[in-house]
């Protein structure tokens, strides 16, 4: 049983035979035309049988006839194979991991024009605690505050968190005209998940630690506990928008900012494209 030549040396046979010019099936596999009778030379060596007449280079022979359309046929057939499975492949759907507040209040809202704008592959998101097992999570794409990075994977950098005081409207009125200086007699939560935030805010603001500092195992927890008016949070307000705009968080001192976390988007090139995830990333955070 004779070795079957590789599939790149039959297409160019196809191409050649059905085009009838050595040029023109250059043009059509994106090749140099001496590729093409490279190719064309190594076949014609490898089946020890005439492929054109002589004296017409390309003159197909009967058996290079039918020789070429049996492997048009095939390329056809893994053409539509190929097909069908990609398309199969573009219609799975995406799982975007993020921070539970995050997916909440920021990806969620803008997710089905993020979609739209990326093509329409459907994403489903996952909203994950900082405490949970990242590592053993599924998903193709995520939002990460850390620096661990899944091995293999494509990143690209979000944004840096900006972080001011929030409180209820109420609350928040009441210690903008106190001033700054009147954060002492505050309570505020803090969450395990978000460490050092408080302290990086209170040195932007030049003021002592507040009276009561209470903490909470995850970050929704003390933004709920300040939107019922028992205390203040430090948070990055863009990610809490939706709060903010319906009134039930406003900043006192919106120009006192700290630095926070860099969010990083990071996924698995070979499960989703880098161009549809750019997209993506660009509809869903153009404000951020």
């Amino acid at each position: 049983m004779s070795h079957l030549p590789s599939l790149r040396a039959l297409a160019t046979f196809e191409a050649v035979v059905r085009t009838g010019n050595i040029v023109a099936a250059a043009d059509e596999l994106c090749v140099t035309p001496g590729a093409i009778s490279k190719q064309l030379g190594q076949l014609q060596e490898a089946i020890d049988e005439p492929l054109f007449e002589k004296g017409h280079r390309l003159r197909p022979t009967a058996l290079a006839s039918e020789l070429a359309q049996a492997i048009g046929a095939g390329l056809q057939q893994i053409r539509v194979g190929w097909e069908a499975a990609s398309e199969k492949g573009q219609q799975r759907v995406l799982t975007l991991a993020a921070n539970a507040t995050l997916s909440v209040h920021w990806i969620m809202p803008r997710l089905v024009d993020a979609e739209v704008a990326a093509g329409g592959r459907a994403i489903r998101v996952s909203a994950l605690h900082s405490t949970d097992d990242w590592q053993q999570a599924q998903f193709d794409i995520a939002i990460l505050r850390n620096a661990w990075r899944p091995e293999g994977w494509q990143q690209r950098e979000i944004g840096v968190e900006r972080l001011t005081l929030l409180a209820r409207p109420d609350r928040a009125e009441a210690m903008r005209k106190a001033g700054p200086a009147g954060v002492s007699a505050e309570t505020v939560f803090v969450a395990d998940t978000r460490s050092g935030e408080l302290e990086s805010w209170l040195e932007a603001a030049g003021i002592e630690k507040p009276a009561v500092i209470r903490t909470t195992p995850h970050f929704y927890i003390a933004a709920q506990a300040a939107m019922a008016g028992q205390g203040s949070i430090i948070a990055p307000p863009v990610v809490l928008t939706d709060l903010i705009e319906q009134g039930r968080l406003a900043a006192p001192f919106s120009d006192i900012v700290a630095q926070g976390a860099t969010l990083t988007a990071v996924f698995d090139p070979d499960r989703c494209k880098p161009a549809f995830v750019e997209k993506l990333l660009n509809a869903l955070f153009r404000d951020f």
